[in-house]
């Protein structure tokens, strides 16, 4: 590897990092295994709610984890221990037999594994491509985002044919080979590769000075971006979380067909990821946040409207573009938390950044409960609005970054 030139080297780790990232975002197809689970266990929905929320929560630990662990060992051991957590969470899912032990595998076990790798990749990719971090991260999320629109119908069909156990079997096993191995070059630029990398132009420079994590945590930039992550996190998740199930349910699609439209959904996260992920090394962080704040009230509000028309292609169609602006808001929380906060300290900042999932998974689980109390998803939809209304609430009080004193 070392004899290849810097330049191209760099995309070898962008490669490695985007076919990890690939395998990552399986976590986004859950609504998938939500139906096999409660036929099987007889479990409710606000049960397999949970686990979803849980394994948010551990995702943040993980970020948390990893940005801790950084100080002592370098980044490829923190990607091999992510690697066999999240396939040994996999293949234990396969022996569970109580809903408690599928938090601690699936929640627990690869929620925060998966947070370890995530943190990872995206800390150390970015600092090889500093001509185009956004680009650069936008092509990583959409992997993670694209995992769905791949492995989905791998999924839906090993369900349907093997059953469950046998899906997350063969999950496990496929982690365990592909993050194993590509956890070896996930790593940092040596100050020798760092100094023959590309500087950022002019255009996409940001203008900020590194804040400690202390100094971060007492600005108003901060709490507004935590409002902005929350919340816009609330909207997406609500989606990921029950897509599948509300257009069964409540507009009659096939499962069949709810199969397709998550997958569907899952391509079209991912473009937006590419997409906002280009935009924002133009607009620059508070912009962007802006932007997508808006996209997302407006996207929601139609998906609002099109539930009063039970019309199949039309409410499918907007939770996918929901999707879309939740896929580029995802790609640019890297590069946001970068722009306000500065490189420096960028582990220890995104550790605490990422603690709005601790946060984030609480309306998916909130939708799960209206949903089992009320017997349609209503309640989800009016979540989801207030959510959007907050998101963008939270992107305009990103100007100020005065810290208080």
């Amino acid at each position: 590897m070392k004899k290849l030139p810097l330049m191209k080297r760099r995309y070898v780790y962008l490669i490695n990092s985007f076919a990890i990232f690939l395998l990552l975002g399986v976590a986004y197809a859950w609504s998938i295994f939500v139906g096999p689970l409660e036929e099987w266990f007889g479990w409710s929905r606000a049960q397999t709610s949970l686990a979803f929320t849980i394994n948010m929560i551990c995702f943040a630990a993980g970020v948390t984890l990893c940005g801790l662990l950084s100080a002592r060992y370098h980044y490829e051991r923190i990607a091999q221990l992510a690697a066999l957590m999240v396939a040994g969470g996999f293949i234990l899912t396969t022996r569970v037999s109580a809903v408690w032990q599928l938090y601690f595998t699936y929640s627990i076990l690869c929620g925060t594994g998966v947070g370890m790798m995530y943190s990872a990749v995206v800390t150390t990719i970015p600092v090889w491509f500093r001509d185009k971090p956004g680009l650069a991260t936008g092509i990583l999320v959409m992997g993670y985002a694209l995992s769905t629109t791949f492995l989905g119908p791998i999924c839906q069909h090993l369900l349907s044919t093997r059953g469950w156990q046998a899906t997350f079997l063969t999950l496990g096993a496929v982690d365990l080979l592909v993050m194993g191995a590509g956890g070896f070059l996930v790593r940092l630029p040596l100050a020798k590769e760092l100094a023959g990398l590309p500087k950022m132009p002019e255009f996409s420079r940001l203008s900020c000075r590194d804040m400690t994590t202390r100094e971060m945590l007492s600005s108003i930039s901060f709490y507004s971006f935590f409002l902005y992550l929350v919340a816009f996190s609330g909207c997406g998740f609500m989606i990921i979380n029950h897509m599948s199930p509300f257009l069964t349910g409540d507009i009659g699609v096939t499962a069949a067909r709810a199969a397709a439209a998550v997958s569907i959904g899952a391509l079209i996260n991912g473009i937006g990821r590419l997409v906002m992920g280009m935009l924002f090394d133009r607009l620059g962080s508070v912009s962007t946040a802006r932007f997508l704040g808006i996209v997302n009230f407006i996207l929601v509000t139609a998906l609002c409207l099109s539930y009063q028309t039970k019309n199949p292609l039309l409410v499918a169609g907007c939770a996918c573009f929901v999707l879309f602006a939740f896929g580029g808001y995802s790609a640019t929380i890297p590069s946001i938390t970068r722009g306000l906060f500065g490189e420096k300290h960028f582990a220890g900042n995104y550790s605490i950044v990422s603690m709005n999932t601790l946060l984030s998974g609480i309306p998916a689980s909130l939708a799960g409960a209206l949903q089992a109390r009320s017997g349609n998803y209503k309640g989800m939809l009016v979540l989801m609005g207030a959510c959007a209304v907050l998101a963008v609430a939270g992107s305009w009080g990103l100007g100020s970054k005065k810290v208080k004193l």
